[in-house]
């Protein structure tokens, strides 16, 4: 029997590769082929296709943003969700796109949900995925698609917003951190000697700063420093839900980025959860989607027992106010938008609202950052200098002696 590699998408959507022995190429497809897998490729073993003999571009990697937006104008236009993907399939602009596009292509093909055929984009949040689901069942997958797009290019243009303003910020630091490492590793060794010579005492910041650096120059603290990196890199890797759920729970009880994290989380949540409520989908059904695209996910736990409150007879709005996750502004809109029967455009407000203060806070910390870490570098750099100047002085004090 011939020896065959091949690369193919699981059902969580990651792409596996290997190798498996059949009498021929349709036999060794054949035997891939499995529920929740999509095979991607398959050739003779040892065959080398011609783009892996190419240098792979730099940037090279699948915009699941600009991908969302171009299908939703094809989808909205009156193409189906297979047209649509074909189309976008010939506009590729590099083999990583064509690739996914490949596997989606032929995962819809073989009869999959819109919402299984899209759980292949890597980076893809839980709640897009739940409301292409909500749309798909609904018939309003056109309507969803624009939504998303909409909500994507908007969480796109936050990061690009944050990281613009954390720039000049970073900057400073390394100039901050070039500044420190000269004085160790320069201007500490030349004057230390000096001191040492004499009867004087060595100024605490130079002695400090002495020791600093032997300490960064020992090759063993190097090595137990690499070693450590990479132990914790391996354990990161490992228990990666873990360590993430530990530092979400720190971060939340931060004075400051606590409340706006949760801020942030909880505007998602019922933004997913008024959008899942207009298209048509269940109170129980939806309740259970938004708490499991929840980013935080120690709050996941009392969000899924809102819905068994639900369940059980209880209103939302008391669901909302017996978890002590919303504020009172949410539970009383949602109890008139329960009242009037009008809960979906309710719930969007309520997010709207909890995100325009999410953002305020966020421009004012933003605000803060760059004159609070000025002042750092101000005070970190007078105080080398100050130090400096006396132990430049008190070598012109020794010298006159």
């Amino acid at each position: 029997m011939a020896k065959f590699e091949y690369s193919l998408f699981a059902a969580d959507g990651r792409k596996r590769t290997g190798t498996v022995e059949a009498t021929d190429l349709p036999d060794a497809r054949r035997k891939l082929r499995s529920p929740g897998i999509t095979v991607s490729d398959v050739r003779p073993f040892g065959t080398v296709r011609s783009r892996a003999l190419r240098m792979p571009k730099i940037g090279q990697r699948f915009d699941h943003v600009r991908f969302i937006g171009n299908l939703a104008v094809l989808v909205t236009a009156g193409l189906t969700l297979d047209q649509s993907l074909r189309a976008l399939r010939a506009s590729a602009s590099n083999q990583i796109e064509r690739d996914r596009l490949d596997a989606m292509l032929e995962r819809l093909s073989a009869g999959a949900a819109a919402s299984s055929t899209f759980a292949l984009i890597d980076g893809l949040p839980d709640d897009i995925l739940a409301l292409i689901a909500s749309g798909e069942k609904t018939a309003r997958l056109a309507d969803v698609l624009s939504v998303i797009a909409s909500d994507l290019e908007r969480r796109k243009a936050h990061r690009k917003q944050l990281l613009d303003a954390l720039l000049y910020p970073a900057f400073l630091l390394l100039m901050m951190l070039l500044a420190v490492g000269v004085v160790t590793f320069v201007l500490v060794p030349a004057l230390e000697p000096i001191f040492q010579s004499s009867d004087r005492e060595t100024p605490f910041l130079i002695a400090f700063l002495s020791m600093a650096g032997q300490l960064l120059s020992d090759p063993l603290f190097a090595l137990v420093g690499g070693a450590s990196f990479l132990l914790a890199v391996v354990t990161y890797a490992l228990k990666a839900q873990a360590f993430s759920r530990w530092g979400t729970a720190i971060l939340i009880k931060m004075p400051v980025f606590g409340p706006l994290i949760i801020k942030i989380a909880l505007a998602r949540y019922l933004q997913t959860l008024s959008l899942l409520l207009d298209n048509a989908v269940a109170m129980p059904e939806a309740l259970a989607l938004a708490a499991k695209a929840c980013t935080v996910s120690i709050y996941r736990p009392r969000l899924s027992a809102m819905r068994e409150a639900v369940i059980s007879g209880r209103r939302l709005a008391e669901a909302f106010s017996e978890s002590r996750l919303f504020p009172e502004s949410i539970v009383s809109l949602t109890a008139v938008g329960d009242e009037v029967n009008k809960l979906a455009a309710v719930l969007a407000n309520g997010s709207n609202i909890m995100r325009v203060e999410a953002q305020r806070t966020l421009d004012r910390l933003l605000s803060l950052l760059t004159p609070t870490i000025t002042i750092l570098l101000g005070l970190l750099v007078g105080g080398l200098v100050i130090s400096v100047m006396t132990a430049l002085l008190s070598v012109n004090e020794l010298g006159a002696q």
